[in-house]
C-alpha cells in the first residue's frame, strides 16, 4: 500500500505541472490577442499613419468598439493596443517568444516598458537588446526581468537613458489626497536613490522601536505595527524636523545604507555610463559620483568576463566577506524574490549546526520568508533544501524532489 504522504506528492507535483501547463496555454493565447490588437493598428497605420490628419481620432474610434465588445475600459484597451504595436513591430523575437508560451504577458509588458529608453537608437540596438533580454527572461519572473531590462537598455543606450533620469528628475513633486475616514496620503516622487534611502531610514528607526516594544509586557505597552510605527516617524520627521538639504538633494544624508556600483572609469569621469543602485535598476553617473565623494569607505569588486563579482579585496574578517556576499547576491537568492540583501539574512547553506562551513562558498541572503523555508525545525515534509554550487549558484529543492536554480545576477553589463 503506498503510504498516504507518498500519495500526497503524487497529487502535489500533478497539480502543479498542470498549473504551469495551463500558464503556458494562458500566455499562447494571450499572445494571440497581442497579434490581433497588432494587426489592426497595422491596418489603420496603413491607411492613416500616426501624425496623419484624423489618425488620433480614428485609433480613439476604433479601441472605443474593443472596449465596449470586451466589457473593458477604453484606456485600459488603447494601452493595449499602443503595446501590441510595440511588440509587433519593434520586438518580433520577443512576440515568437510570447507565442510559444516561453515567456508571459506581465514579462513582455515589462520589457516592453524597458524600450522607451531605446528611442532612437538604430534596429542593432533592439537586436541586441531582444537576444539578450530573452536569454535571462525565460528562467526568471517578470519582477527580475523589469530589473535586468532597465540595466540591459542603460548598457546599450546610456546617453538616451541618462538624458530621460535628468528629464523625469525636473518632474519631482508632493501631492496629498484624503482618502476617506480621516484618513489621507502623502505621495513622494522624487530621485528612487533618494527615496530608497528615506525608506530605508524610516524602517531601521522603525525597526529599533518595534523590537523594544515586542519585549515591553506590561499593560500599556506600545501595540502599533512596523508600518504604523514607520508611517508616524515620516510624518514626525517631516512636522518637527529641520529641513537637512537647501542645495535640492539629500545626498549628504545618505550613508552605507544604500549601495551603488559604478566602474572606476565612470567614477573619474572618463564615461558617462549609468551607475547601479543595487538591487533596483540604472541611476545618474554624476548622482554616483556625488554619492562617492561622500562615502567614508570603498569596497573595490573584482569582476568575471562575464560582468559577474568574484572576490573583493579580501575573504576575511567576516565583515569582508559580507560585503562579498552584499556585492553577489543583490538580493534574495530564492527564485524571483527581489527583496534586496540589506533586508534579508545571511544563511548557512548547509545548516552550521550540522557542520555547514562560515565560508563564502556555503552562505548567500535569503529573506526572512525564504529563509524559514529550510529552518531544521520545519517538518521534513515541508522542508526545502539550498546546496551552492560553484560560481555561486543557488540550488533549491522542494519537499517534492523538484529542483530550481538561482544564479547571480552580472553587475555590469557587456552588450
Amino acid at each position: 500500500m503506498i503510504p498516504d504522504f507518498e500519495l500526497e506528492l503524487e497529487r502535489d507535483s500533478a497539480l502543479r505541472d498542470e498549473w504551469v501547463d495551463l500558464g503556458t496555454a494562458v500566455s499562447q493565447l494571450e499572445a494571440r490577442r497581442a497579434e490581433i490588437l497588432g494587426e489592426r493598428f497595422g491596418m489603420l497605420r496603413e491607411k492613416l499613419p500616426p501624425g496623419a490628419f484624423d489618425h488620433d481620432v480614428a485609433f480613439r474610434s476604433i479601441a472605443a468598439e474593443f472596449a465596449a465588445a470586451a466589457h473593458m475600459s477604453q484606456g485600459t484597451v488603447e494601452g493595449e493596443f499602443c503595446r501590441a504595436d510595440t511588440l509587433r513591430r519593434e520586438l518580433p523575437e520577443i512576440a515568437k517568444a510570447f507565442a510559444a508560451g516561453m515567456i508571459s504577458k506581465r514579462h513582455v509588458d515589462v520589457i516592453i516598458s524597458a524600450t522607451v529608453g531605446l528611442a532612437g537608437t538604430d534596429e542593432y540596438a533592439y537586436a541586441v537588446f531582444q537576444a539578450r533580454v530573452l536569454e535571462f527572461a525565460v528562467g526568471e519572473t517578470a519582477a527580475r526581468t523589469a530589473a535586468h531590462a532597465k540595466a540591459l537598455v542603460a548598457a546599450i543606450a546610456p546617453a538616451t537613458v541618462a538624458e530621460r533620469h535628468r528629464s523625469a528628475r525636473e518632474d519631482r513633486n508632493v501631492q496629498f489626497h484624503a482618502v476617506g475616514d480621516g484618513m489621507g496620503q502623502l505621495v513622494l516622487t522624487t530621485p528612487e536613490v533618494l527615496g530608497r534611502a528615506a525608506f530605508d531610514r524610516a524602517t531601521a528607526m522603525a525597526k529599533i522601536i518595534f523590537e523594544q516594544n515586542k519585549a515591553d509586557t506590561s499593560d500599556d505597552a506600545d501595540k502599533r505595527t512596523l508600518n504604523q510605527i514607520r508611517a508616524d516617524i515620516m510624518t514626525d520627521l517631516l512636522l518637527a524636523g529641520k529641513a537637512e538639504s537647501t542645495t535640492g538633494t539629500a545626498a549628504e544624508s545618505i550613508n552605507a545604507t544604500v549601495q551603488v556600483t559604478l566602474t572606476a572609469a565612470t567614477l573619474t569621469g572618463d564615461d558617462e555610463r549609468m551607475a547601479e543602485l543595487d538591487g533596483y535598476g540604472p541611476i545618474l553617473p554624476d548622482m554616483a559620483r556625488d554619492f562617492a565623494s561622500r562615502a567614508t569607505s570603498w569596497t573595490r569588486l573584482f569582476l568575471d568576463p562575464e560582468g559577474m563579482a568574484v572576490s573583493t579585496d579580501n575573504y576575511v574578517p567576516t565583515a569582508s566577506m559580507k560585503r562579498f556576499l552584499r556585492a553577489r547576491d543583490q538580493h534574495c537568492r530564492f527564485p524571483g524574490c527581489r527583496m534586496p540583501v540589506h533586508r534579508c539574512d545571511i544563511d548557512h547553506n548547509h545548516d552550521h549546526a550540522r557542520g555547514g562551513p562560515t565560508a563564502l562558498c556555503n552562505l548567500s541572503h535569503f529573506c526572512r520568508g525564504h529563509h524559514t523555508l529550510k529552518h531544521p525545525d520545519v517538518d521534513d515534509r515541508y522542508r526545502w533544501t539550498a546546496e551552492q554550487l560553484p560560481g555561486g549558484v543557488i540550488a533549491w529543492t522542494s519537499p517534492s524532489g523538484a529542483t530550481y536554480i538561482d544564479e547571480p545576477q552580472p553587475r555590469v553589463m557587456f552588450v
